[in-house]
């Protein structure tokens, strides 16, 4: 039985839904804009229009986030934070999991900077108004173990 004193840990995402219709128009321009020059000249306003957020986010996630300037040392840690929920696919992550991403993209580099988890918190529970970051539950879809999901999920049926 778990202790409830515990502290569950808080997981975030880019939330894709609980943007306005207008949000979710500038959301989806902000992560094509994320994309390297070559794949952004394949989205016009119109294709841009007519793909789900969600698949921007995949094609991020599958073209760009592997590419050298993806993530480069001098970008703005709010900025970095939204890439790294984006190359993720934007499943659900703690402040941990973003903070251990960046130490381990930056651990050489000129521009020492705090990614701290406590650090990395303060900005995921503060970028929602620019980049639509959230809090969320845990991925469920993808459980870490699925045979104690399974029988959880039978026992409160």
């Amino acid at each position: 039985m778990p202790d409830d004193n515990e502290e569950k840990p808080v997981y975030y995402h880019v939330d894709i839904r609980g943007s306005e219709e207008d949000g979710q128009r500038a959301l989806k321009h902000m992560i094509v804009s994320r994309m390297g020059y070559a794949n952004q000249q394949s989205f016009t306003a119109d294709v841009i229009e007519d793909m789900e957020a969600e698949d921007l986010i995949q094609h991020v996630a599958v073209q760009a986030a592997d590419a050298a300037d993806f993530l480069l040392p001098d970008t703005p840690l709010k900025e970095a934070v939204f890439r790294v929920l984006l190359s993720n696919e934007n499943k659900p992550m703690t402040s941990e999991q973003v903070s251990k991403v960046l130490e381990d993209k930056w651990s050489i580099s000129p521009y020492p900077r705090d990614v701290s988890p406590p650090v990395i918190a303060r900005l995921l529970e503060n970028s929602g108004d620019t980049y639509c970051i959230a809090r969320t539950q845990p991925d469920e879809e993808a459980p870490q173990d699925p045979d104690a999901d399974e029988e959880d999920a039978e026992t409160e049926e």
